[in-house]
């Protein structure tokens, strides 16, 4: 379980990112506007968080694909590969709600 949550680490950040930024805009929209200054600030927090740990858990698989390792090999790649296409998913995902 645990080398799942690895390999599937930058997709589960982009998850919980599509979820956050879904819900942020939804309460906005109850208790404001969804293009309220706040809740654009919002989601431009959480994606700057999303982006970090995608960027990490990136470098991490990155660092030890390069190292090279065995069994780990593909795993590393899946989990980088994952990982970069997360960081620019989230990426394309807030700025929108950002920029407005």
């Amino acid at each position: 379980m645990k080398r799942w949550g690895y390999i599937l680490g930058g997709l589960i950040v982009w998850t919980v990112h599509f979820l956050g930024v879904y819900v942020i805009a939804s309460i906005a929209d109850v208790v404001a506007d969804d293009g309220h200054p706040l809740s654009r600030a919002a989601v431009g927090v959480f994606t700057l968080a999303c982006l970090i740990v995608a960027g990490g858990l990136t470098v991490v698989a990155a660092r030890r694909w390069r190292r090279g390792g065995g069994e780990m090999g593909f795993e590393n790649a899946i989990a980088a590969t994952g990982g970069a296409i997360s960081a620019i998913s989230i990426l394309w995902q807030g700025l929108p709600a950002v920029v407005g």
